[in-house]
């Protein structure tokens, strides 16, 4: 906890910051201190910054952190890293700039189309629609705004120099598109994906695919499209999932529909290279995403996303060596929400000074954070703070209960009221006792771009109302 529900409890956390502000921290740091010159977002990988914002670390997290850290023996959702990130045209931005901040990874792109909105709002983060791209040859580059790139000549599931493999264009002769529709009649009373396409898209008939997986088991209305057993488990299944500092089973994909759009193909056989193996594969396109099942790949493996994201991306940038345009960051402005992925921490920020008492004041919500407004914005030079709660009145675990499980190198992102996120990695915790933490070090002066974390631990007293020490986790700026 930080502090108690009533007004007499409301001293657990805070640091004696009257002394400091008369005697370490200039006057000057009493307001936000001078804006830092503007940085660039990341726009390729990069081991110390690879995600391009907060929003798109957490979702990742969700998903692939469990396969990542082989917690779980499973296919990626989006990848194992993420990959070129930037500013892309889109005319029909809500904030009127014409830009959408963008990251590429090997499954799929992540957009942020209103980079001023709720991060926690369902919807912030969109995935495109890239198979309808890649197939029709039409680049969205608005609402209504397409440019034609002819469709991709780039195998949807095979090696990328097997050169009998279906392509995107292949595809084209079976798929509903912006180019034309190829609806389907409904297959799910008895029917099966027991067809193959070629690489000129050419399809074929063959009952010996008839089997348990690939009966039909949804149709889909909209579009008039056949989905298999095999991919409708895997797109209704539950699995294992990052949830907050933990792992749960929930639903992989909730709902299926928003990371992988409608079926915009029925399913068919294809034989192609995979590393090299001639093996059989069985291709859905869907709006956001394909879809293949390999029945010769371990259990688990079996049923993958495609690697959309680095098709696209080759089809709209070939090898010119052309990216997403850098976003340039404007300077910090006043810090709105913090997100800590792998605590799975996402929350708004107040603005706080100090109390009646001199002491650095703390969030009015339990699960908000504070950031000490006398002291730095969080992206200049100095020392930005921000306190939070262990636990309240009647709540065991407040918004900063997991802050010790932190560790070294990972990523704190702390987002202005203009959207842009600002990325600090943690280089090192302290616990102190109350009184004695080393209060120079956590708010005073220095030229390096630092944010530090403030939150109760130890025991707490309760003739004193106030736990005996104080956990401080310091993380500095990544440029």
């Amino acid at each position: 906890m930080i502090f108690r529900a009533n007004q007499a409890r409301r001293r657990t956390l805070t640091f004696m910051v009257a002394a400091l502000l008369s005697s370490v921290i200039p006057s000057s740091l009493m307001l936000p201190s001078a804006l830092a010159a503007p940085a660039s977002a990341p726009t390729s990988q990069d081991a110390s910054a690879p995600f391009a914002d907060g929003a798109f670390e957490s979702i990742w997290t969700r998903n692939d952190l469990p396969v990542a850290d082989k917690t779980i023996a499973r296919s990626w959702t989006w990848g194992p890293a993420p990959l070129a990130a930037g500013l892309e045209t889109y005319s029909d931005a809500p904030d009127g700039s014409g830009k959408r901040l963008v990251q590429y990874f090997d499954k799929a792109r992540m957009e942020i189309n209103n980079a001023a909105g709720d991060p926690s709002a369902n919807g912030f983060v969109t995935n495109g629609l890239l198979t309808v791209e890649l197939i029709s040859g039409l680049m969205q580059l608005g609402d209504s705004s397409f440019v034609n790139n002819g469709p991709a000549a780039i195998n949807l599931a095979s090696d990328f120099n097997d050169v009998n493999a279906p392509t995107y264009s292949s595809f084209g002769t079976v798929a509903n598109t912006s180019a034309g529709e190829h609806r389907q009649p409904d297959k799910s009373d008895g029917g099966y994906a027991a067809q193959w396409i070629n690489r000129q898209g050419d399809v074929r008939d063959d009952a010996s695919m008839q089997m348990p997986a690939t009966q039909i088991a949804y149709f889909e209305p909209l579009t008039g499209h056949n989905v298999p057993h095999v991919f409708w488990d895997f797109l209704n299944s539950t699995a294992t999932v990052q949830v907050g500092v933990g792992t749960a089973d929930k639903l992989l994909l909730d709902p299926w529909v928003n990371a992988m759009g409608l079926p915009i193909s029925d399913a068919y056989w294809a034989n192609v290279t995979i590393e090299g193996k001639n093996q059989n594969v069985l291709i859905q396109a869907f709006e956001r995403r394909v879809l293949t099942y390999v029945p010769g790949l371990p259990q688990g493996w079996q049923v993958q996303m495609g690697n959309i994201g680095q098709h696209y991306f080759e089809w709209r940038y070939g090898t010119s060596g052309v990216t997403p345009q850098k976003a340039t960051k404007p300077a910090p402005g006043t810090p709105a929400y913090l997100v800590i992925p792998r605590l799975g921490v996402q929350t708004k920020i107040e603005s706080v000074g100090v109390d009646k008492n001199s002491n650095m004041d703390i969030p009015s919500d339990p699960y908000n954070a504070a950031w000490y407004k006398y002291g730095p914005v969080p992206g200049t030079a100095g020392n930005s703070v921000i306190d939070g709660h262990l636990d309240w009145y009647g709540i065991p675990q407040a918004i900063f209960y997991y802050l010790d499980r932190l560790q070294v190198g990972d990523r704190i992102y702390v987002r202005d009221a203009n959207g842009v996120d600002r990325v600090f990695a943690v280089s090192k915790q302290l616990v102190c006792q109350y009184n004695k933490c080393p209060l120079d070090e956590i708010f005073g002066t220095t030229v390096a771009t630092r944010l530090n974390l403030i939150t109760c631990a130890g025991v707490f007293n309760t003739a004193q109302q106030n736990y005996n020490k104080r956990l401080v986790v310091f993380a500095d700026a990544v440029q």
